[in-house]
């Protein structure tokens, strides 16, 4: 046997050996358990296997020929969920001219142009589509334990369909879970995008009542010669007319039956709209929305465009308020979305003075469920607990803060049945501390992504 021979013999029989490594069990073990879906379980076990929960409780079994994980006292929590994410470079930043530019030689690279400010309709476009995956930012998040990351297009009115990554991912393809998570409405408060957003929406009501009108019945033919229904026995049948000449050096219309010709009179079908089409399927639930908003002023805005038009939406406060008003001043409106909102972590003040305002709180005691902005880089990352233990003591549950990093920005991306909680048959993905994910002495221990333990990088 040669050398290459005994090489791929080796690879291979080493192979069952690797998926055996990858099935082996995980116990952690001596760990204060926090599902998110109930009351915490103290000294308790989680098991993983397979890239899933197997067990959660005080009492588990360890599987015969695990791996023993010991918390020391810690305390395990779900992976974080980033349900709006963005990165200024999605792509190369740049892109090279063609040609020479003269006695200085070749032209430089120019910027890539950015998203335009101007309202569009684009919702068919997908962010994935210009994904850069060779970034550090997915690496820092990911260690930082952001599990899954919700990435959001850029623009105004409808600038594309957001989509959900996998921070892990080495490649575009392996980073892209689903390019069409959601639809991102951005409106703004100017009647140009107040007219789009309308405009557009009307349009998709019509493709979405053509959808669901019935079919036209069809006529049934009438044979050459013969008569026709409902007409009296003793009228004569009209003589078929001759066929029509073509003018000289001109093709006659094709007869009937002839590939290509117009059958029974039908016109050509208009082209259907993909950007509209989207919209139609967002009318009609089969499609989710996210919904942008600067300020209370735009969601008013964004009510008076769209009047009784409703859709399965999710409410992004990109900023936490200012002096055009937060969202806790106008609970009636958000109410009336009956949807999840997603906010900054930072407290806002109160326009023209000092004072904090925890809206977070106020919306969660209006009953609406309420999530955070996770940060875009590893540096907003690592201040994440600091600011929800800042919101925890203005007078936010704790537990809503967790919720608010993990089950409630899961829920916001349709993936709660998967991710967010600590529940069998859900992904393993979970970050050890060791102590209370809201106390300043804790640290980050370690994380598990799916089940396999995350390595930290020592040159970060």
């Amino acid at each position: 046997m040669n050398r290459t021979s005994l090489l791929a013999a080796t690879a291979l029989a080493a192979l069952p050996l690797a998926a055996a490594a990858q099935e082996r069990p995980v116990a952690i073990q001596n760990v204060r358990i926090l599902t998110l879906e109930g009351a915490p379980i103290e000294r308790g076990t989680v098991v993983l296997r397979g890239g899933k929960i197997e067990a959660v409780g005080r009492e588990v079994t360890v599987p015969a020929g695990a791996r023993i994980e010991d918390g020391k006292g810690g305390t395990v929590m779900p992976g974080l969920v980033s349900a709006w994410f963005r990165i200024e470079q999605a792509g190369p930043r740049t892109q090279e001219l063609p040609g020479r530019g003269g006695r200085r030689g070749p032209r430089g690279p120019m910027p890539t142009p950015g998203p335009s400010a101007t309202p569009v309709n684009l919702a068919a476009s997908k962010a994935a589509a210009s994904l850069y995956a060779n970034q550090e930012v997915f690496a820092d998040l990911l260690g930082l334990g952001v599990t899954t990351l919700g990435y959001a297009p850029s623009g105004q009115g409808f600038p594309g369909r957001g989509a959900v990554l996998n921070p892990a991912g080495r490649t575009a393809a392996a980073l892209t879970v689903d390019d069409a998570a959601f639809v991102l409405v951005a409106p703004a408060a100017n009647t140009r995008a107040k007219e789009l957003l309308k405009g557009e929406l009307d349009k998709a009501a019509k493709v979405l009542a053509a959808r669901k009108a019935p079919p036209p019945a069809s006529q049934p033919a009438t044979a050459p010669g013969s008569q026709p229904a409902g007409a009296p026995a003793s009228q004569p049948a009209a003589p078929a007319a001759p066929p029509a000449q073509a003018p000289q050096g001109r093709p006659g219309p094709a007869p009937a039956g002839t590939p290509g010709a117009p059958q029974g009179g039908s016109q050509p079908q208009p082209q259907k709209d993909p950007n509209v089409e989207v919209l139609a399927d967002l009318l009609d639930g089969k499609a989710r929305a996210f919904l942008e908003v600067g300020s209370a002023n735009d969601l008013i805005h964004y009510l008076d465009a769209v009047g009784s038009v409703r859709f399965p939406t999710v409410v992004i406060a990109a900023r936490g308020g200012g002096s055009e008003g937060r969202l806790d001043e106008v609970l009636d409106q958000v109410k009336e979305l009956k949807a999840p909102v997603l906010l900054p972590t930072a407290l806002p003040t109160a326009p023209f003075t000092r004072d904090l305002v925890n809206q977070a709180r106020r919306l969660h005691d209006a009953g609406i469920e309420v999530g955070f902005h996770l940060g875009n880089s590893k540096e907003g990352v690592r201040q994440l607990f600091f600011r929800l233990m800042e919101l925890v003591r203005c007078g936010l549950p704790a537990e809503a803060a967790l919720r608010g990093v993990t089950l409630a920005p899961a829920k916001m991306l349709g993936l709660d049945r998967s991710l967010g909680s600590l529940k069998v048959g859900k992904d393993a993905d979970l970050l050890l501390f060791s102590g209370d994910p809201l106390d300043p002495a804790s640290r980050l221990v370690k994380v598990w992504h799916k089940g396999q333990e995350v390595k930290k990088d020592p040159t970060r």
